[in-house]
């Protein structure tokens, strides 16, 4: 198939940066691919983490002139990030996912660490949200603890948090958060990847121990990761645009979605469609997306502020308009 291949640079600034064990995330940048052949357009996204195991954003822009100047997918395999916005292009191209049935999701509210995340649950819980991510893992475990207890003060029956540790806990303090967690159960729906990638025994045990379910993250981007998606028992949150092909990843997600979380990297309004596309060919997900990633003051995310995602959200993203947007940024 011939087709026409353009690419533009983002970077997007943080209104408020955002915080977590890892560190302070301030500037987010990536790349947006506008592929355009015999049977249609299609827009994909490339935003890589290197700290999650990915290429940096040089070694993307590296792949994605490769692949501009030879057409050729093939020479992707080791940059997943632009792998994904490629084929997710070629995709919607070639309009791959346009027989699925588009859906409506649920979006689980992000809580930045700290006490400021007191008045931003307020303010979700007003907009109508029922599930709460929190970032763990920045302040003493006393202080987060104290924190935690006032937080669940607010919530009522059915709403419950993800506490979000990014492989930031160390053992002790793992087995202190179960400790304290385990007659609170009721409030939490999991605990998001508490240790570091190769910890999964011990991250398994304590699951079994405890009865609090843990959900591994940065553990399915790296070498084991068709392993653990396979065998872990519990929620596995995939940030999809991580890792690599998109036929590909459905294809490896469709036999246990329903342990599925969907999970954002903080991308533009092209991310998000690409995503929801997936989403769309996984019918049997079931827990909220973790696309509450409103974090910029630009007009690139492609969605308002809402605890779900409705197919008039949907209806209303233009990504040719996206495109043209970034371009005016350069």
């Amino acid at each position: 198939m011939l087709y026409t291949v353009e690419s533009l640079a983002y970077g997007r600034t943080f209104v408020n940066p955002l915080e977590t064990s890892r560190g302070v995330w301030s500037l987010r940048e990536g790349l947006i691919v506008r592929i355009e052949a015999e049977s249609g357009v299609g827009f994909g996204e490339v935003a890589p983490l290197p700290e999650f195991g990915t290429e940096d954003l040089k070694a993307a822009e590296m792949g994605l002139k490769k692949f501009i100047s030879e057409g050729k997918i093939l020479g992707l395999e080791g940059l997943p990030c632009c792998n994904f916005g490629v084929s997710a292009a070629l995709a919607q191209a070639r309009g791959m996912f346009s027989t699925n049935e588009k859906r409506e999701y649920l979006v689980a509210g992000l809580l930045p660490a700290g006490t400021s995340a007191l008045e931003v649950l307020k303010t979700k819980l007003e907009a109508g949200y029922e599930t709460f991510k929190w970032k763990v893992g920045v302040a003493p475990i006393a202080e987060e603890q104290a924190l935690f207890e006032s937080l669940i003060d607010s919530l009522s029956l059915g709403q419950r948090l993800r506490l979000d540790a990014n492989a930031g806990w160390t053992e002790a303090e793992f087995a202190e958060w179960l400790a304290f967690l385990k007659p609170r159960a009721k409030w939490v729906e999991f605990i998001e990847q508490p240790l570091a990638v190769g910890a999964e025994a011990r991250m398994l045990k304590g699951r079994d121990v405890s009865g609090i379910e843990i959900a591994l993250d940065e553990s399915l981007n790296g070498e084991s990761a068709d392993t653990h998606l396979a065998e872990w028992p519990g929620a596995l949150v995939v940030k999809a645009m991580l890792m690599g092909d998109c036929e590909v990843l459905r294809d490896r997600l469709e036999l246990f979605s329903e342990r599925v979380v969907l999970s954002s990297v903080f991308e533009t309004g092209v991310g998000l469609v690409n995503v929801l596309s997936l989403a769309d060919a996984l019918p049997s997900l079931k827990y909220a997306l973790g696309f509450d990633t409103l974090a910029f003051s630009d007009s690139l995310s492609g969605r308002c502020e809402s605890p779900r995602i409705r197919m008039t959200d949907r209806a209303e993203i233009n990504l040719e308009q996206l495109w043209t947007g970034i371009r005016h940024l350069n």
